[in-house]
């Protein structure tokens, strides 16, 4: 990932070629803020609100995923009366506060299409104008890469518990590749997380085995 979204002239740059073994054409650099815009979680809830109702998406179901896991999503009652912001496929949700400046601004994104589901209020989400621009499966491994990281975490403020202003996250300056390259981009990374996977439920596995080895061996 470090190469692959490294700067321009860096010697370490990977790029992905055209079938016919050309070079794509150089990625395009855009104010988040050009490319989509940002909307707010949920808002006026109390307790009682919570436990049954629509899905909405948790805070550390952000934190720990580069995509959206909705089978761990809670539970929310919304009214026909209220007017809550729904999320989309696509949508890049983003972490506002965190205990320290590096994990400030962590993102995920929803890559499963979604008939009623909201944010939890501690994040909030971001909406790309075309999904064509900006690929949902590109921009789980774009917006954890390490450049990127390094300037959110500038945007870090605070002592004991750290924010992170929406204003000047739509100012950071992102890297566009051509709808193909993002495509080859996410198709590579996403056969290396289910590699990693498939080794994570091997080891999984071999612990499970050795448990019943040991059961046996001292009864």
């Amino acid at each position: 990932m470090q190469r692959i979204f490294a700067p321009k002239g860096d010697p370490k740059r990977l790029r992905f070629k055209q079938a016919d073994g050309s070079e794509f054409e150089e990625w395009e650099e855009k104010k988040l803020g050009e490319v989509g815009k940002t909307y707010n979680g949920l808002s006026g809830k109390t307790k009682d609100d919570f436990g049954s109702g629509a899905p909405f998406i948790q805070y550390m179901q952000i934190f720990s995923n580069s995509f959206i896991k909705i089978d761990e999503c809670n539970k929310v009652y919304i009214s026909n009366e209220e007017s809550q912001n729904k999320v989309k496929y696509g949508d890049v949700f983003f972490t506002t506060s965190s205990e320290t400046p590096l994990e400030i601004g962590t993102a995920s994104v929803l890559l499963s299409e979604v008939e009623e589901m909201y944010l939890n209020s501690f994040c909030f989400g971001y909406r790309p104008n075309c999904l064509e621009q900006l690929v949902p499966m590109h921009s789980q491994y774009l917006f954890r890469s390490t450049q990127f990281r390094k300037e959110i975490i500038k945007l870090a403020q605070g002592s004991t518990r750290y924010n992170m202003s929406k204003v000047e996250l739509m100012k950071i300056r992102i890297k566009i590749p051509c709808l193909e390259e993002q495509q080859k981009i996410a198709d590579f990374l996403s056969k290396i997380d289910e590699q990693i996977n498939g080794v994570k439920t091997q080891i999984e596995q071999a612990k499970e085995y050795k448990r019943g080895l040991l059961q046996k061996m001292f009864v």
